[in-house]
């Protein structure tokens, strides 16, 4: 549809009112004579409509024979335009200049999309399309498009394959992760114990290799040896093991958080500063003369990319806007604290859970008191989680750590 609307402006095209007894017999012989009519409405005993420039002729022909009046109320496109400003010697010169301007931006890079993985920095990536000269206003031709990829993926193990288009004034690049490189190498032990990170009661005993030394429902506390890496056989024979098992158990843990009776809380005001900023082929030019304001601001911008026939243009409008607070003198009730520490207190879950292997909630206690000018919430959880960590056995063979031989 836009690609018509361009085309129509480009020929030209009018604007015309047909009047007359019966405009009906005018549309029947325009339709038989194949003349394109669009946007046809009606107002009163008059229609209008728009039709090419080209069909003005044809039209006319048309309202003589059906007896209709045709009037032509207002022109539009490119060859009324330039008519219109045909004496004015400034335009046209203007026109080729502001085309030379454009046709020399149009080989530089003004825009870089990148595709990247959240296992790699978008940063990074723009650091090392920077440091092989891929940056906004960079000569495209300038580019040696295989030298950079390259280069970029002998730098960094973390990419596995790269891309790198040049589009117009716009630089496409896309990554493809390394997997073997970013996943955590597992570390392997030629002998090692399982030991407890916790004070609990086992719950779960799953010893893949090893002795395991405890069983359900035995008391455990930090540091205690679960599972040993010594496996000592029927015959009396030792022989040294790397442990693998997860050992269950029921631990408990608190968390103390207080917060003032009387404190301040943030109010938005009335106050809204609006900044706006144009960028045009890199260039940041102000669209108003308002600074940084000082105080209690909150700052959210918004940027809206150029775009013609979904292609991106190296023009942006930047709008910053400035929320002032202020502070207000509040005293918290009861209700108030309990729910301010409980939004607390899921962001500390959040991390407690996280933070145990394979951890699970069984029991959480919460309560909240006033002591003083104060308000304390305390937390008491129960959890089930995986308790072991590796200690690895420490086998010396070197023959300085050995007992010196009797004289």
């Amino acid at each position: 549809m836009i690609a018509v609307r361009f085309l129509r402006w480009i020929s030209g095209y009018v604007n015309v009112r047909i009047g007359g007894r019966f405009p009906e017999r005018f549309l029947n012989v325009a339709a038989r004579k194949g003349i394109n009519l669009w946007g046809l409405r009606s107002s009163g005993e008059d229609h209008t409509a728009f039709a090419r420039n080209s069909e003005i002729a044809m039209m006319k022909a048309a309202a003589e024979k059906t007896g209709t009046q045709l009037t032509v109320c207002r022109h539009y496109g490119l060859p009324y335009l330039v008519k219109r400003y045909r004496n004015r010697a400034g335009l046209p010169a203007g026109l080729v200049a502001a085309l030379i301007f454009l046709r020399i931006m149009s080989g530089y890079i003004w825009n870089i999309t990148i595709s990247t993985p959240d296992l790699i920095n978008e940063y990074e990536i723009r650091q090392l399309l920077a440091d092989n000269g891929v940056t906004v206003g960079a000569r495209s031709d300038s580019i040696d498009v295989p030298s950079v990829i390259n280069r970029i993926s002998s730098s960094d193990r973390r990419i596995s394959w790269m891309t790198l288009n040049l589009l117009g004034t716009t630089a496409e690049v896309a990554l493809s992760p390394n997997l073997a490189e970013s996943m955590e190498k597992k570390e392997t032990h030629t002998a090692c114990n399982i030991l407890s990170s916790a004070d609990g009661v086992v719950t779960r005993v799953q010893a893949y290799n090893g002795s395991a030394r405890v069983k359900v429902g035995d008391g455990i506390h930090r540091n205690q040896l679960l599972v040993s890496g010594v496996m000592e056989y029927n015959n009396g024979s030792h022989v040294l093991a790397d442990s693998e098992a997860r050992i269950f158990a029921r631990t408990a843990r608190s968390v103390t958080m207080e917060l003032p009776v009387s404190g301040e809380r943030l109010q938005k005001t009335d106050t809204v500063i609006i900044k706006r900023d144009l960028s045009v082929f890199g260039l940041r030019i102000p669209l108003s003369l308002n600074g940084d304001p000082d105080g209690l601001f909150s700052r959210s911008v918004t940027n809206r990319q150029g775009l013609l026939f979904d292609s991106t243009l190296p023009l942006k409008l930047q709008c910053e806007e400035w929320q002032e607070y202020e502070k207000k003198p509040v005293e918290l009730t009861l209700p108030q604290a309990q729910e301010y520490l409980e939004k607390k207190l899921k962001v500390y879950e959040w991390f407690m859970i996280a933070s145990a292997k394979s951890g699970t909630l069984l029991q959480r206690h919460v309560r909240v008191t006033r002591e003083g000018d104060r308000y304390r919430l305390k937390a008491d959880y129960e959890l089930e989680e995986d308790v072991g960590y590796v200690s690895v056995i420490d086998v010396r063979t070197d023959e300085a750590d050995d007992p010196a031989p009797p004289d």
